[in-house]
């Protein structure tokens, strides 16, 4: 079921618990569910950016930036994976900058429900 919402936050969650790779796989799966969705791009860029993965990081934020050409937040964070400038101690632009969904499609949740009714 196309719960993408629940997969991005699952992925913040795992990001904040330094689950890099667990996160990376959660945003993944969100993103296939909804690729125009930059939230879920910027995500995966900065668990990468965070990770030291910079070139992943770069693509994951490009494309977050082309989605939302006037994201500020994704726009330095791109800028900072190009110049391989990682996370620095007690910096707050560095943790939980995960965006969570608060919201869910209705009609995904209610076929969720139905199917496991079954």
């Amino acid at each position: 079921m196309p719960l993408n919402e629940v997969w991005n936050n699952l992925g913040a969650a795992q990001g904040r618990q330094k689950k890099t790779e667990a996160a990376a796989a959660s945003f993944s799966k969100a993103i296939d569910g909804d690729s125009a969705d930059p939230d879920y791009r910027f995500n995966l860029g900065f668990t990468q950016w965070r990770a030291g993965h910079y070139p992943a990081a770069v693509q994951s934020l490009r494309a977050a930036t082309e989605r939302n050409p006037s994201d500020q937040e994704a726009t330095v964070l791109l800028g900072r994976a190009l110049r391989q400038d990682g996370p620095r101690a007690g910096d707050p632009r560095s943790e939980s900058r995960e965006r969570i969904k608060t919201n869910y499609e209705e009609e995904a949740y209610r076929q969720l429900q139905a199917e496991l009714k079954k």
